[in-house]
């Protein structure tokens, strides 16, 4: 394509007579000494370039938008489609969302029915003659599908610029010829398996080996490659480093470092061959540190030219840019940095709100835009003066002619020439000003990415979000003609209120509150997950405690020296019957002290417990991932949601006990209020034995209630220390008591003791059935206690999860696969079934593919000691659960399901390392002994055989046919479980149906089905998986309490208190 409309004519830098050019002072000669820049100078020194910034972007920018033709003048924005989404924020959103559904769309059929399911959506205007159309129906169906079709491929073909290398050449070709330098770079996001990772190796080193012989042949262009130190490559390619391997966690920074290095080695060692330039491109802010220090290290160990991609939307930006400096300095390494804005700016801002944490990017445009330009400052200031000589070239990449014209003002500033400089721009943007640029004689380079349409989804969507967007600069610039001052203004000036949301430059608020906040510091209010009674906790709402972000070094550190040092207490399973019957006894004794007890009191009980707990939660951590063989992350939420328990009753409880009026009748006080029952017997589970422990017997506390707790045999450990802090945090000896002990004999008596009120309990659906029972069954000598007992009681799962022909196979695989293997399957959650919608049968190809990439993906999953961070499987809880799971598997293969994959154990895994008396092993075993199953997975289940019925509590997974999504939801609801499910769709309609029709307690779209957060997800099923209301809800403490209803007559002789 013609990148200026004009091919025939190539840009050239223009004669000293055309239009005022841009003064470039020669090497050497500067107008200011260099090293006075905003590293050196601060504000100061960027406010004293101002009038040759504005000079600069001045004549950049009438040279621009002297050139009309290109993209982003009338070609893009008189698009119909494109023009209605900027005016209608409903069609833009579903457009953009069939868009990136389109590439999964076999038919026209499949085409006209998707788009016409998210365009009339409510609310969702359509540009006018669009509805008719749609409407019509018959052979129209067809007629605008493939129109529709056209369309997304001609849009998809103005940002990608072929499949491959090969089919890009033209276009590389055609950019040369224009004075465009190039980068390649190849799409594709999510690599999920070790299988991908080896294509995208092998995609790079094919670009790598052949791009250059064809570059080559084209006529020499001095201005592109060279630069002010000497020749340049010509070839230029970008790596993503999560293409290039299933492991690239930052919990695992060396694990994912060698894994990493061990593919990129043969790519850096031909590019230094070939005389290729490699950039290493900048992803999710999770990677960040990641990616600098595999940079660093791959810059040291192999010779080849190098380049980074570094982001401004980054408030560590500036430290980020130090940090470079200071190594290439020190190491002598010449490195150029692609200085950019950040490309995933929102998705930062939904992860940090979601996950609690402090947002790492900048709030508003504004701030990107000024940090933007103090990096260049930073960078400019170490730009290498001679060949040899340790420091950072810049390249630029940006298309507001602001940023650019400020670092050519500190270019020159500096006595540096032009072109020591490279801008930087995207294919398919900024025409103009790429034409503006040649003429002014700066080498310019674009970003070219190659690939396929499914995996170029992403990058096309946030192409079009981004040139829709009111705040691009070049929407701004080129379509809305803003005012030269506004789109020149310094970021580094805030502007007037009444000022900000009018200017490109301005400050609109994005991810932060009031006064620029962070949101996770306004989350408690902001989202009012529970009341906030005055004198409980912090006295504002409730928030969950956040997890720990591992990409962050230190707090990887801390956490591996804590669950180091952490012990496991000793403790034996042998309270007898007799033993336990005293413990009630006692519990039934103190009942009315603490029933009594100011609610507030209680309150405090589970508020200190938490700050307890957050005190040593890495410790905590430790003692369950030595005694039940947690991995580093099951096991910090674990913790979390123990404390979240803890914070989130106690503010549920205290206004259960405060008298409520009903109605206002005059002389009729009607009044609801709540009691606690007695005493209560907690029982619970070994797979969550801190958080379902706390959750339970913080429960029944706060609510007046006196407590027994029998932990599971495999896990007292860590419930004993439990009851150490909630003693430690105030809470009665005789109101809490703690009973390890066997449940068939001590378990069994204290469910059946006639003083006992309550029973909460998780586990097993055959030992909850016996303890609804054993409740049920009701003594003489109970009615005198507290009469029929209440049982919560939560019993298991068999979990589903469909994937229908639009979902995105990147997302579902991955959480798919950690919802089956996750914490080795053992969650009442985990999903033990996974139906597959293919039209075409049970070998059709949607099946094939997504059972083909699921196994591949499984494969990657490390099978390790769960001490280790790097370890995804740890071992099950004990030998009787293994031998359980390994009859399952044996059954499956039996009754002819067909088994797709069964990951060994590695050799001496389960032997385990020597451990000393203060430690146990991993799941609870003595010395260290483990008990592994590698993950399974099964294809060909049918509804009968037993893995499609039964729960495993294990790493087996069971894939199931489906020809249709009404046929998914059937099998889905066929279990007499009804605990979690899934659905990974892209179709507005399945979804709804789901919502509606999906019989499940938890219900989890387009994401796994495990991982409930306490307040946001209450958790909790129906049918077999149980009886009661939902653990973290707002109902869940009233199973704790009777209620009481109150009716005073208050009228005297007719007269009211009222009147």
């Amino acid at each position: 394509m013609a990148l200026f409309g004009r091919r025939s004519k190539r840009p050239v830098a223009p004669s000293p007579a055309s239009r005022g050019p841009v003064r470039v002072p020669a090497t050497g000669q500067s107008a200011a000494q260099p090293g006075a820049s905003a590293g050196a100078g601060g504000p100061a020194r960027l406010a004293a370039l101002e009038p040759r910034i504005r000079e600069i972007g001045e004549d950049m920018l009438a040279r621009a938008r002297s050139h009309k033709s290109g993209l982003l003048s009338a070609k893009f924005y008189s698009d119909k489609l494109m023009n209605w989404s900027m005016q209608d924020q409903n069609f833009k959103v579903q457009l953009f969302r069939f868009v990136d559904a389109f590439p999964m769309l076999r038919s026209s059929e499949e085409i006209y029915d998707h788009l016409t399911d998210y365009l009339f959506q409510p609310g969702v205007k359509l540009p006018p003659g669009m509805e008719t159309t749609l409407r019509a129906g018959g052979l129209a169906k067809g007629l605008t599908a493939s129109t529709m079709a056209a369309q997304i491929k001609s849009m998809a073909g103005k940002f990608i610029a072929g499949t491959d290398a090969a089919s890009a050449l033209d276009n590389l070709r055609s950019l040369w010829k224009d004075g465009i330098a190039f980068s390649v770079d190849l799409l594709g996001e999510a690599c999920v398996s070790d299988a991908e990772a080896d294509a995208y190796q092998a995609k790079y080193l094919d670009l790598i080996n052949n791009l250059p012989g064809s570059v080559a042949s084209w006529a020499p262009n001095p201005r592109l490659e060279s630069d002010h130190l000497g020749p340049i490559p010509r070839t230029n390619v970008s790596v993503k480093i999560s293409s290039l391997s299933a492991r690239c966690d930052p919990i695992d920074t060396e694990g994912s470092i060698n894994d990493l290095m061990r593919r990129l080695g043969p790519i850096l060692e031909a590019a230094g061959k070939a005389g290729v330039f490699v950039n290493f491109d900048m992803e999710q802010y999770a990677l960040k540190d990641l990616t600098l220090e595999l940079f660093m290290r791959c810059v040291e160990r192999y010779d080849f030219a190098a380049g980074l991609a570094m982001q401004a939307y980054l408030k560590s930006g500036e430290d980020d840019a130090r940090r470079i400096c200071e190594w290439a300095k020190r190491t002598g390494k010449q490195v150029t940095v692609r200085l950019v804005k950040g490309a995933y700016w929102d998705y930062q801002v939904i992860h940090a709100e979601q996950m609690g944490w402090p947002c790492p990017v900048w709030g508003t445009k504004r701030e990107t835009d000024a940090c933007f330009e103090r990096m260049t400052e930073i960078f400019l200031d170490n730009c290498p003066r001679e060949k040899g000589q340790g420091g950072v070239k810049l390249a630029l990449g940006s298309h507001n002619v602001r940023s650019i014209a400020a670092a050519l003002a500190g270019l020159e500033a500096r006595g540096l020439p032009h072109s020591a400089l490279e801008l930087q721009m995207l294919h398919g943007m900024a025409d103009q000003l790429k034409h503006a640029a040649a003429e002014m004689g700066l080498r310019i380079r674009e970003y070219v990415p190659v690939g396929e349409m499914i995996p170029g989804m992403a990058y096309l969507v946030r192409r079009l979000l981004e040139n829709t967007s009111n705040e691009s600069w070049l929407k701004a610039g080129f379509l809305d003609n803003a005012d030269t001052a506004a789109l020149l203004a310094s970021p580094h000036v805030a502007p007037a209120p009444a000022a900000a949301n009018g200017s490109v430059n301005g400050a609109a608020s994005h991810g932060s509150g009031a006064a620029g906040q962070d949101l996770y510091k306004i989350a408690p209010e902001r989202h009012r997950l529970s009341p906030a009674p005055a004198g409980v906790g912090n006295n504002r709402p409730f928030f969950n405690e956040p997890f720990r972000d591992f990409s962050q070094a230190a707090q990887r550190r801390a956490f591996a020296e804590a669950i180091e040092r952490a012990v496991v207490p000793r403790i034996a399973n042998d309270k007898t019957p007799e033993q336990a019957a005293e413990m009630v006894a006692r519990a039934a004794e103190a009942f009315p002290a603490w029933r009594d007890t100011d609610p507030r009191a209680r309150a405090a009980v589970l508020t200190k417990a938490a700050a307890l707990m957050r005190e040593q939660r890495d410790v905590l951590a430790g003692v369950m991932i030595k005694e039940a063989g947690k991995t580093w992350r099951e096991a910090d939420a674990d913790v979390c949601e123990a404390i979240d328990f803890c914070e989130y009753y106690a503010r549920c409880a205290v206004g259960l006990f405060e008298r409520q009026r009903i109605g206002r009748f005059i002389g009729e006080l009607d009044e609801a209020v709540y009691q606690p029952r007695g005493v209560a017997v907690v029982i619970s589970p070994w797979n969550f034995p801190l958080a379902i422990c706390t959750g339970m017997t913080t429960a029944a506390l706060v609510t007046g209630n006196t407590v027994v707790v029998k932990p599971a045999e495999q896990t007292p450990g860590i419930a004993s220390i439990m009851c150490d802090i909630l003693w430690q945090a105030g809470a009665p000896k005789d109101a809490l008591h703690f009973c390890p002990a066997p449940g068939e004999t001590t378990g069994a008596a204290l469910v059946r003791d006639p003083r006992v009120a309550l029973i909460a309990f998780t586990g097993s659906k055959a030992v909850g059935l016996d303890i609804i029972r054993a409740a049920g069954d009701t003594r003489p000598e109970q009615e005198r206690w507290w009469g029929v007992k209440k049982v919560v009681c939560e019993m298991g799962g068999k979990n589903a999860i469909i994937i229908d022909t639009s979902a995105d196979l990147d997302e579902a695989v991955l959480g798919v696969r950690y919802s089956a293997f996750g914490f080795q399957g053992q969650k009442c959650s985990a999903c033990s079934r996974l139906i597959v919608v293919d039209p075409e049968g049970e070998d059709g190809p949607a099946i094939r593919h997504v059972t083909q990439r699921l196994v591949e993906a499984t494969k990657a999953l490390v099978i390790g000691d769960p001490m280790r961070p790097g370890t995804d499987v740890g071992p099950v809880i004990d030998a009787e659960s293994q031998a359980r799971i390994l009859r399952y598997i044996e059954t499956a293969k039996q009754e002819g399901c067909v088994l797709e994959l069964a990951m060994p154990v590695p050799p001496g895994l389960e032997q385990g390392p020597a451990t000393t008396d203060a430690q146990q092993g991993s799941a609870g075993q003595p010395g260290g002994a483990k008990h592994y199953v590698g993950p399974h997975i099964f294809s060909h289940v049918r509804p009968h055989h037993t893995i499609a019925q039964e729960e495993i509590f294990g790493p087996v997974l069971a894939i199931m046919h489906a020809p249709t999504f009404e046929e998914a939801l059937k099998l889905a609801n066929a279990s007499p479980y009804k605990l979690t499910g899934g659905v990974y769709s892209r179709k507005p309609t399945h979804i709804e149906i789901a919502k509606r029709e999906f019989r499940v307690g938890n219900l989890y779209i387009n994401r796994g089905s495990t991982g409930a957060l306490v307040a946001r997800q209450p958790f909790g099923g129906f049918g077999m998986s149980g009886v009661g209301s939902k653990a973290g809800g707002p109902d869940y403490l009233l199973q704790f309490v009777e209620p009481r209803a109150i009716c005073e007559n208050t009228l005297r002789r007719g007269f009211a208190p009222e009147l």
